[in-house]
């Protein structure tokens, strides 16, 4: 039996097809958005409680919150021990920073990016062509080695069984396989409309819930951690007993 958490709460799968399987224990974790403090207790809760869920963090890692730098650094070495991280949209307009500052730093300095420029030491609002490139020269040079190819590596989706990991959700009319990768990082409009019917559960973040939950063969996760100081998550075991086979929580 699993060890109870701060704020847990218990659910019941509804009926879609039979309960999600997946081949092994996971644990799905919403949106970080900088927020350290609230992964490394999810991290030390699950060494102690369930070490053999397999980590599954939905994307948005960084921006918004405080220690995305920090956030970054534990997440690269959960990954080298098995943890999955996807790429969510924050991850995809940081890279196009580190690649074209003068633009496309614009846009995600508007979506958060001065708080991940301060977690790597920037100081002040980099408003003009120069100070962007200079932010951004200096942000390379904090990086640990091999971080920004970690960070370009990043899946996409991640499938075992009948669920499926994503940042921001699928086009319900295509198969996993021929999904655009704006749709993976960005979402689709029918997404929260239009259940899948090939009885697929999709795992999500990018949407802001105001509780984790599972409807209609979607698992919603992301409930605003960097604003609420609640970072979800839920626990996937396929060889637990029906009522113990998700588990949604959260730390705080």
């Amino acid at each position: 039996m699993l060890a109870p958490a701060p704020d847990v709460w218990e659910t019941p799968a509804p009926v879609f097809d039979g309960p999600p399987r997946p081949e092994e224990p996971v644990c799905l974790v919403g949106d970080l958005h900088g927020c350290a403090g609230l992964l490394g207790r999810l991290l030390a809760w699950r060494r102690q409680h369930f070490p053999e869920h397999r980590l599954i963090v939905l994307g948005d890692m960084i921006d918004r919150g405080e220690e995305s730098a920090r956030v970054i650094e534990l997440l690269g070495e959960e990954s080298a021990a098995g943890a999955v991280c996807l790429k969510g949209n924050h991850e995809e307009m940081f890279l196009a920073f580190l690649d074209d500052p003068v633009q496309a730093g614009r846009r995600w300095l508007r979506h958060g990016g001065l708080s991940t420029l301060a977690s790597f030491g920037w100081r002040g609002i980099p408003s003009d062509s120069a100070s962007r490139i200079r932010a951004r020269d200096a942000v390379r040079d904090a990086l640990a080695p091999g971080m920004v190819d970690w960070l370009r590596d990043l899946p996409l989706v991640w499938q075992s069984g009948n669920l499926v990991a994503v940042h921001a959700g699928l086009d319900p009319g295509l198969p996993v396989e021929a999904q655009e990768a704006s749709t993976l990082t960005w979402g689709h409009d029918a997404f929260e409309r239009q259940p899948r019917s090939d009885g697929l559960y999709v795992a999500y973040g990018h949407t802001v819930v105001r509780r984790p939950h599972l409807q209609d063969g979607r698992l919603a996760l992301d409930t605003g951690a960097y604003a609420t100081g609640a970072l979800s998550y839920a626990l996937i075991d396929p060889g637990a007993p029906e009522p113990e086979r998700i588990v949604f929580g959260a730390v705080r």
